[in-house]
């Protein structure tokens, strides 16, 4: 019987340690998208003076490329740990990696422009950063869902 209560107090232990994990991790991708959020909007900031100082301009993307490439990490890190989710927890996991999938795409779009010629694809690479924005904001709503467990 003793040795029964030990073995169920482990599993509900490892239990708890894992949504625990998982909830860091949740957290941890809400955060990235904030750093995303803040990232892009002071790129998009940057770009609306008129004299664009285009070092600067470059490091904020880089700056966001680090929060980009942390962010794709919590979630290849979230997914190896195989989490149990609920089946509305899947749906809106999905919506994540959705999510982080476009912002990728917007991300990769803004730092080819700024690249191949800022002063030409200026107005471009704000409306990227403009809808990285937004698409920040999304992914944490949608994270946020995954801690309601």
């Amino acid at each position: 019987m003793h040795l029964i209560m030990k073995t169920i107090g482990g599993l509900v232990l490892a239990a708890c340690s894992a949504a625990a994990l998982e909830k860091e991790l949740v957290d941890q991708i809400v955060k990235s998208a904030q750093n995303i959020e803040r990232d892009a909007n002071m790129v998009s900031k940057a770009l609306k003076v008129k004299q664009v100082d285009k070092g600067e301009v470059n490091r904020m993307i880089g700056d966001m490329t680090t929060d980009v490439n942390k962010l794709q990490e919590l979630v290849t890190n979230f997914e190896s740990t195989n989490p149990t989710l609920s089946d509305r927890d899947k749906i809106d996991w999905q919506l994540v990696k959705d999510k982080v999938q476009l912002l990728e795409i917007f991300h990769g779009q803004k730092q080819k422009l700024a690249t191949e010629d800022m002063t030409k694809n200026r107005g471009m690479i704000r409306a990227h950063a403009d809808g990285l924005v937004v698409r920040a904001q999304k992914l944490q709503v949608t994270a946020n869902k995954l801690r309601r467990g």
